[in-house]
C-alpha cells in the first residue's frame, strides 16, 4: 500500500527541506541473472514518464554488477550508479540511500547543489563522491506521489531474476546519514526499533 509510504518518502513541490527527508535502507543479495534493469525497490506514480519516482535497481550485466538509483521521472531525474562491480554476486550487501529533503532541479547551473542532496552508502561505507552521477533535464524539481509501491519490480515490469533477494527493508521519514554506523551495526542485522531514531516502517 504505497499511501502508507506517501508521507514518508512522498513530497508535494520541489523539496521543502527536513520535512521531505527520508533514508532507505535494505540488505540485498543478487541473483544469477545478467538482466540489466532488475529493480529492488520502487516508490511513486504508475506514469513514470511524467510523474515522480524514486527506483533503485541491479543493473546485472557481465563486468557491470552495480546499483543504480533514479529520482524522478523517465525524462527529468537525477541518477546515481556505483562503480563498476561493486556488487558479487550470492553475497548479501547493505544499502543505505539517504535524501536531505533539498530541491532536486532543474537548472544546469545548480546540477551539483541537486546531486549533494543524497547519499549513497554501501556495506557501511559512504560511496556518494564516488558514483557516477547523470541526469536528464537537469533534475526534477516536482512531486513524488505514492501509487506504486513495489519491492522487486518496478511499475509492472524489470522485475528481480534468479534468486536476487531483499531483506530488512526499513524506512525513515528523516536523513539518517549520521547514523550509517549504528543502522549498518558492523554487518549484523539488529533490532532497528532500538535505534534513537526509529524508522517510520521496517518490514
Amino acid at each position: 500500500n504505497a499511501g502508507i509510504l506517501n508521507n514518508v518518502l512522498g513530497r508535494s513541490s520541489n523539496g521543502s527541506g527536513n520535512s521531505d527527508a527520508w533514508t532507505i535502507a535494505f540488505w540485498f543479495k543478487p541473483g544469477t541473472s545478467t538482466n540489466s534493469s532488475q529493480t529492488i525497490f520502487y516508490f511513486g506514480s504508475q506514469d513514470i514518464a511524467n510523474q515522480g519516482q524514486i527506483q533503485v535497481k541491479y543493473n546485472g550485466q557481465n563486468n557491470i554488477k552495480r546499483l543504480e538509483v533514479k529520482y524522478g521521472t523517465n525524462n527529468n531525474n537525477i541518477i546515481f550508479l556505483t562503480q563498476l562491480n561493486s556488487l558479487t554476486v550470492g553475497e548479501w550487501n547493505h544499502v543505505v540511500i539517504t535524501y536531505n529533503g533539498g530541491t532536486t532541479g532543474s537548472s544546469s547551473g545548480s546540477i551539483n547543489t541537486y546531486y549533494s542532496r543524497f547519499g549513497i552508502y554501501l556495506n557501511g561505507v559512504d560511496i556518494t563522491n564516488a558514483t557516477i552521477r547523470l541526469n536528464s533535464n537537469y533534475g526534477y524539481s516536482g512531486s513524488i506521489i505514492g501509487q506504486n509501491l513495489r519491492v522487486g519490480r518496478y511499475n509492472n515490469s524489470q522485475s528481480m531474476r534468479n534468486n536476487c533477494k531483499v531483506d530488512e527493508l526499513a524506512i525513515w521519514g528523516s536523513d539518517e546519514s549520521n547514523d550509517i554506523a549504528s543502522i549498518y551495526n558492523n554487518g549484523t542485522p539488529r533490532d532497528l526499533m532500538l535505534l534513537g531514531s526509529q524508522p517510520k516502517h521496517w518490514w
